[in-house]
């Protein structure tokens, strides 16, 4: 069984741990972690999901700078060995639930042009592609910048 719950402080190790894991080319440090959790709840909005002995297998978060404005899906992620399992349509659904209580118009998210699991995840969900981003995640990890219009 998988829990969802807004992610807090003390998880901030264990997700930044978890992003070196998943993500050698690129992880965000415990830092960007933390910086990002300063601004929950007022503009951003970061979540977990446990395994049935409370250990996380998945993070996402969201931002948006105001009421009214687009959002930005900043990250979401998974452990390898719980993907295919829903958790990341679950979690992806919540961001874009927060988005619509903040009244966002569109919802946008960046993703690595070879990422073939998340790809169709994304696309099912609606978002559509309008723009690359060359050497986005470092130099030959190119972004693929995608959409999704919430009104």
């Amino acid at each position: 069984m998988i829990d969802y719950r807004d992610m807090n402080a003390l998880d901030v190790p264990v997700v930044a741990s978890m992003e070196r894991a998943i993500y050698p080319d690129a992880p965000w440090s415990v830092g960007q972690f933390k910086e990002e959790m300063a601004g929950v709840p007022r503009n951003r909005y970061y979540i977990v999901a446990t395994n049935s002995k409370s250990e996380i297998v998945g993070y996402a978060g969201v931002f948006a700078s105001d009421v009214g404005v687009a959002a930005d899906i900043h990250t979401l992620t998974v452990s390898p060995d719980y993907r295919k399992r829903g958790i990341g349509r679950a979690m992806l659904n919540q961001l874009i639930a927060w988005a619509i209580t903040r009244q966002s118009t569109s919802i946008f998210l960046e993703m690595r042009e070879d990422n073939a699991e998340a790809n169709p995840l994304y696309l099912s969900a609606g978002f559509v592609p309008i723009s690359r981003r060359p050497d986005y995640y470092g130099t030959g990890l190119h972004a693929v910048v995608m959409k999704k219009d919430l009104v």
